[in-house]
């Protein structure tokens, strides 16, 4: 499998980011209700990355070993002789695309969920790294067992130790009512001039976030497939954030707001019953901070991919 970079791509994705700053403040004067300049910070940083291809192999390279003990997850391996600059070259993994999958698939349909949701959060909860672009063109499935392709490392965002736990935080802090935790989560994530009544709100948002994973049951990702639940919930979260006069999401919420959804909506579409619960617990059960640091530093180290500030 071969990803080539056209020509002069710096100059259009450079373009391509000065008319999205135009849009986003347009967006800024006609609602106020999300100030966008963090998210187009972040956009900015992790599509410059995307121009990369040796950050990319070596990301590819750090996939594999970070999944290297998941046997239902496969991630591509570099031929380093045939990748430069602008050119990535790996071995091709057979699969179904996951919309077919979905679609047609009579078996297998949690064993796939419970693939996805590790090749998502098992990075992330054990090395402070995440997969930023979980459309489905980025992942196939082998209809056979369930195992799934991994594929595209172009965007992936490494986090602080610090805010890993304070994703773990504000789960307890939901589930527990612990409003004082909750505020140092929301502080930790990045944002900031929290009032009560903006708390209220962004718990609104959270409490759809994490709710597959509050209850120790087997169930769906949500009870509605439609998708008209997570709307509504935006749209209440809308109103009452223009009442209060909108927030500025951190740049650490944005690929992590985009990772939730969009593997809700892969769910969504497999229509898989898992215990959710279970496999959260799982994961952080034995979080440790300083572990992590640790790990976190001796793997991207191996393969040369920046820490954190």
């Amino acid at each position: 499998a071969c990803k080539v970079q056209y020509p002069d791509m710096k100059s259009a994705v450079a373009a391509d980011l000065n008319q999205l700053k135009l849009i986003f403040a347009v967006f800024k004067r006609y609602d106020k209700v999300i100030d966008p300049s963090q998210i187009h910070a972040e956009l900015s940083e992790r599509l410059t990355e995307e121009l990369d291809y040796v950050r990319e192999a070596n990301a590819t390279r750090l996939y594999g070993a970070m999944l290297a003990n998941e046997a239902g997850v496969h991630v591509p391996q570099v031929s380093d002789d045939l990748s430069a600059s602008r050119l990535l070259t790996t071995n091709w993994l057979d699969g179904m695309p996951m919309a077919e999958f979905a679609d047609n698939a009579t078996a297998h349909r949690e064993t796939v969920a419970v693939n996805m949701f590790r090749a998502w959060y098992v990075p992330f909860y054990y090395y402070g790294v995440i997969h930023g672009d979980p459309h489905l063109g980025n992942y196939t499935v082998n209809p056979t067992d369930g195992s799934v392709n991994l594929y595209d490392f172009g965007c992936i965002r490494v986090f602080t130790p610090r805010f890993v736990r304070a994703v773990i935080d504000l789960y307890h802090a939901l589930r527990s009512d612990d409003r004082a935790l909750a505020v140092h989560a929301y502080e930790t994530w990045g944002f900031t001039d929290l009032s009560n009544e903006m708390i209220d709100v962004l718990n609104i948002w959270a409490s759809f976030l994490y709710s597959p994973v509050m209850e120790d049951k087997v169930q769906r990702i949500q009870e509605s497939d439609s998708g008209l639940y997570g709307a509504n919930i935006a749209h209440q979260v809308h109103l009452e954030l223009r009442k209060l006069g909108g927030v500025t999401p951190s740049r650490e919420f944005v690929l992590m707001d985009r990772a939730a959804i969009g593997l809700g909506s892969v769910f969504l579409r497999l229509r898989a019953e898992v215990n959710w619960f279970e496999l959260f617990q799982g994961l952080i059960a034995d979080f440790d901070e300083e572990v992590l640091a640790a790990r976190q530093a001796e793997t991207l180290g191996r393969f040369s991919i920046l820490l954190a500030e």
